[in-house]
């Protein structure tokens, strides 16, 4: 090899957790691109299953591969539920105030895109689905720049709010994001204003 014809490349992350005092919970991961330009983007999950920043999961290193690829130089995410663990649990799904005080705050800062892919667990669980309609409400002054997960060749469009490591496990590298769909109030029939 003729070490002319060599082209080096180096990129540097910056990975930045925010948890509670006790490594129990966390409030947000970003990962950045140190010195590269690109978009920004907010990805909105379940929970997350690590404590340390030193440690990727499958569903991080799909983020930073397939979100990249689109553009994206820095992603926070910010789950749902704060309890740190590979499965959560029903029981997991109580006192979330101190997280929605928080997306708060992040939705003060400016994003390219917001991701909601919180996948289909625990559909039907009113405590989960409380949160997932307060977040749709902070979500709505911005849904001109909310997605969700679809992927190139369309075998998943009938899915919603599809997880990042369901679509990285069937279709990493086809990602396409796709408007989120907000529901509509329902209002009374009877409500005729009379």
């Amino acid at each position: 090899m003729r070490m002319e014809n060599v082209v080096k490349q180096t990129e540097l992350l910056e990975k930045t957790g925010v948890y509670d005092e006790d490594l129990k919970r966390r409030f947000s991961l970003t990962l950045k691109y140190s010195g590269l330009k690109g978009k920004k983007i907010l990805v909105i999950g379940m929970n997350p299953a690590s404590n340390s920043v030193q440690v990727f999961d499958n569903t991080t290193n799909y983020l930073l591969n397939n979100l990249g690829m689109m553009g994206y130089s820095e992603i926070i995410v910010w789950n749902l539920f704060a309890d740190i663990c590979t499965k959560l649990k029903p029981t997991q799904t109580y006192d979330n105030a101190e997280k929605m005080e928080y997306l708060q705050m992040l939705l003060e800062e400016k994003f390219n895109a917001v991701l909601i892919g919180w996948g289909n667990t625990f559909i039907g669980n009113r405590r989960v689905e409380e949160a997932k309609k307060q977040v749709c409400e902070y979500l709505k002054p911005h849904a001109k720049k909310v997605y969700e997960l679809v992927d190139t060749e369309g075998i998943y469009m009938e899915l919603k709010t599809i997880h990042p490591l369901f679509a990285g496990q069937r279709f990493s590298g086809k990602w396409k994001f796709r408007n989120y769909s907000f529901q509509k109030r329902k209002t009374r029939s009877n409500d005729s204003g009379r």
